[in-house]
């Protein structure tokens, strides 16, 4: 991390001292410097670079950056040595991920200098710096290391000193509900992953936990979990089953994936095939999803049926043999499930919501449970690869086929997944919008730089507050209410998200107007 921070100042224009004690590190880092410089084609970057084992008794650096391990008491011998050796007016910033930048700084002679500067690796390819303040830190500080972003070719996005930041505490739900689904057997560790991808990530969360390093993971787990204090965030026993074992990912051979010859076992969920669903189908609903659901299905169906309320039953075809519930995508469905399961033939297979409908919990209900079979598609069809497709126990195995085929037939890969609330993407998804609006409403920065941080930082598809607006906070809610009744208050819905609901033209502006409640930092 050192040497890709000192490559990025350097390229940028600055003059940089690279010090560490460890002279076989400091060659191995011009090494790395000078790999970069010449992929770059910039040959002046590596005569910008000076090394030194020792920290100077004085130095007329304008800014420095501490990037040693992330142990507090090392940092806080190296920050007592640089604040010595700063003149008062240069900037004191510290590269951690998760210890408190408030504490370092009050170690210091002038804690108003003092900032974060949170670099993502590798340094040369990441865009994304997290700019901490803590409550001391002065409006000149933050304007130069600002500066000194934009000059290195940066992203800067402007964030309190809180556990985690930004990215480290957003990020928790894609680890975190990803071990606990695996807990609750929703699927396998390659089909988790497989469906992750499927909606934009570009890594699943265990192969990219394997590629962290799983004790690099749980370490800042377990910091941002310690500072926050929130139940939510509570590491799960296999990550430390996993370190305890050893298993640390790529960098030992093992992890969640075994790494033989440095491969491991990938399952891609293929796109679906381009044939015809022979089938008489009818769509049920209003909104985006069902809108596309028949769109995508028109041209592969022999007759397609589009009813937009529940007040239009009575006119459903008599000969249809599939019907795809969407509702209105946030309320309960079972009513109108059971009403289908009496007016429908036996034969009929019936398509739920598993996101907003408990279909094992109905299936008692039903004259006909064998032909209910769930599905998930979570925000808008054409951003979703994959589909999560349901059985309960009564499901038989041809209305299982059906669904696969349906989806299989507008190009989707689909999983089967265990009925479990939220399933895999909703519970993700959901935790991860749910945690940027909590920091949102705790003042750790603004929706558009949480957005920007995620997209940045770790390549999320789109921010999260964004991707929410997508899904919609009525349907997350209630997906997060589902996963709170069986797994834990601690899960339940943030009050602030019936604002991504609201209009753009209708919601308050965080920048213009300071309002008093927090759930108004959403408009905009």
């Amino acid at each position: 991390m050192g040497a890709g921070i000192a490559y990025v100042a350097a390229r940028g224009g600055y003059n940089v001292e690279l010090i560490d004690p460890d002279p076989a590190a400091l060659e191995r880092a011009l090494a790395r410097i000078a790999k970069d410089a010449a992929r770059a084609g910039d040959d002046a970057v590596l005569a910008r670079v000076a090394t030194r084992q020792a920290l100077p008794d004085s130095t007329t650096a304008a800014i420095a950056i501490e990037a040693v391990p992330e142990r507090t008491d090392l940092k806080r011998t190296v920050f007592a040595a640089l604040d010595r050796a700063l003149a008062p007016d240069a900037v004191l910033a510290t590269n951690t991920s998760s210890l408190s930048v408030t504490e370092l700084a009050r170690q210091t002679s002038v804690p108003q200098r003092v900032l974060g500067l949170h670099f993502f690796n590798p340094p040369a390819a990441m865009k994304l710096v997290e700019i901490v303040e803590t409550a001391m830190s002065s409006d000149e500080a933050f304007d130069r290391a600002n500066a000194f972003v934009e000059r290195i070719g940066k992203t800067g996005v402007a964030c309190a000193d809180t556990p985690g930041f930004i990215v480290n505490r957003v990020a928790r739900p894609f680890y975190l509900q990803s071990m606990r689904a695996l807990e609750r057997e929703v699927a396998s560790i390659e089909e988790l992953d497989a469906l992750a991808r499927g909606v934009g990530f570009r890594m699943g969360p265990f192969e990219l936990m394997d590629l962290i390093g799983i004790d690099v993971n749980l370490a800042v787990s377990e910091s941002v979990y310690e500072r926050l204090d929130a139940d939510r965030l509570e590491p799960r026993p296999m990550q430390r089953e996993l370190v305890a074992a050893g298993r640390l990912g790529r960098k030992t051979g093992s992890g969640f994936y075994s790494y033989e010859n440095g491969n491991y076992a990938r399952l891609d969920l293929a796109a679906g095939t381009s044939a015809n669903f022979e089938e008489n189908v009818a769509v049920i609903g209003f909104g985006v999803l069902p809108d596309e659901l028949a769109l995508a299905l028109e041209p592969k169906c022999p007759r397609l049926q589009r009813i937009l309320n529940d007040e239009m039953l009575d006119d459903l075809d008599a000969e249809v043999t599939v019907v795809i519930d969407a509702g209105d995508g946030f309320s309960d469905r079972a009513e109108i499930l059971i009403e289908l399961d009496q007016r429908l033939e036996p034969a009929t297979v019936i398509f739920a919501d598993a996101y907003v409908t408990d279909i094992t919990a109905l299936a008692p209900r039903l004259r006909h449970p064998e032909r209910i079979v769930g599905y998930g598609v979570l925000g808008l069809l054409d951003t979703q690869q994959v589909v999560e497709v349901v059985a309960t126990e009564a499901s038989d195995d041809e209305a299982l086929a059906l669904a696969q085929e349906c989806f299989e037939a507008i190009g989707k890969g689909v999983a089967i997944v265990e009925d479990r609330s939220g399933l895999f993407l909703g519970r993700v998804v959901g935790g991860i919008v749910n945690e940027a609006l909590s920091a949102v409403s705790e003042d750790v920065a603004l929706p558009d730089d949480i957005d920007r941080a995620m997209e940045l930082g770790v390549n999320y598809p789109r921010g999260p507050i964004a991707w929410g607006r997508e899904i919609g906070g009525a349907r997350i809610k209630r997906i997060l209410e589902r996963l709170a009744r069986d797994e834990g208050k601690e899960f339940a819905p943030h009050r602030a998200l019936r604002m991504l609901d609201t209009a753009d033209d209708e919601a308050p502006n965080p920048i213009e107007e300071a309002a008093p409640d927090p759930m108004n930092l959403l408009g905009g």
